[in-house]
């Protein structure tokens, strides 16, 4: 519910097998190429296998245990993955949502109508599912404002909206004032919203420090030590190929570690 996920909690279950079933045969289908089949840096890239089976199937069955655990363990997560993102997004967007409904709660309007001028601006694209759920909370379900919101309070992807629509449920309930609720609650919101900008551009920083030690000294710094390995003979000799094939593959699987990790950190355009 928390996830937004157009499912409900039997179907999503029926998902999970269903997925982790098919992930079976597709590791069973992986697993039978392995047994038979090699991957190499030269070409041909494909080659057959032409060790023992017996010793070959001990090298490879895992993989008819890894992909389905795998599969079953992301789908299983997924709804809280997607919930933990849903709830970021929300966050960015609530310390102008709440400005905005700072300066309407000043009109002294139905203290209702607030979430559908809010819902009809289109400038807050994720916290506008959620407003939707409380407006048909009110209108479809026939809850009263106080009600609707706690309830929504409960069902929320983010703990700051769970907490916004608490108090605000507490400020209607004990006839307090709307706009020094948003005023006092946006200052608060604004001001974590610009730590957690700061708190990035720290975490940028210093990942910039690390990358340039790591994409650009450790390779030049491996590559040296085992074309000095093949010249010598000492350790694992390993072809100009093969090294060249390492240090390509291990750069861009770095890098994407490294864009990946920005990615998740990045706050929104907020």
């Amino acid at each position: 519910m928390k996830s937004n996920l157009q499912f409900i909690l039997s179907s999503y279950v029926s998902l999970i097998l269903f997925t982790t079933l098919l992930s079976v045969l597709a590791g069973g289908f992986i697993f039978l190429f392995f047994l038979f089949f090699n991957f190499g840096a030269k070409f041909p890239i494909i080659t057959v296998v032409t060790e023992d089976l017996g010793k070959r199937f001990l090298k490879v069955f895992w993989i008819l245990f890894v992909v389905p655990v795998v599969t079953f363990l992301f789908a299983y997560f997924y709804p809280s993955m997607e919930k933990k993102s849903l709830g970021t997004k929300i966050n960015q967007e609530l310390p102008f949502a709440t400005i905005h409904m700072a300066s309407i709660s000043n009109s002294l309007i139905d203290q209702s109508k607030m979430f559908d001028i809010i819902v009809s601006t289109k400038e807050y694209p994720n916290l506008e599912k959620e407003f939707i759920k409380l407006i048909n909370e009110i209108n479809i379900y026939g809850y009263n404002l106080v009600s609707a919101l706690r309830n929504r309070a409960f069902n929320s992807p983010s703990s700051k909206l769970a907490d916004l629509f608490n108090g605000l449920a507490i400020t209607i309930t004990s006839g307090g004032s709307l706009p020094e609720f948003f005023d006092r609650r946006a200052q608060t919101l604004l001001l974590e919203h610009r730590l957690e900008k700061e708190k990035y551009t720290r975490t940028a920083e210093t990942f910039m420090d690390i990358y340039i030690s790591v994409v650009i000294a450790a390779p030049m710094i491996l590559m040296l030590l085992l074309i000095m390995m093949k010249v010598s003979g000492l350790g694992v000799s390993l072809s100009m190929s093969m090294i060249t094939l390492i240090m390509i593959l291990g750069v861009s699987l770095i890098n994407v570690v490294f864009l990946t990790f920005l990615r998740l950190k990045q706050p929104s355009e907020f």
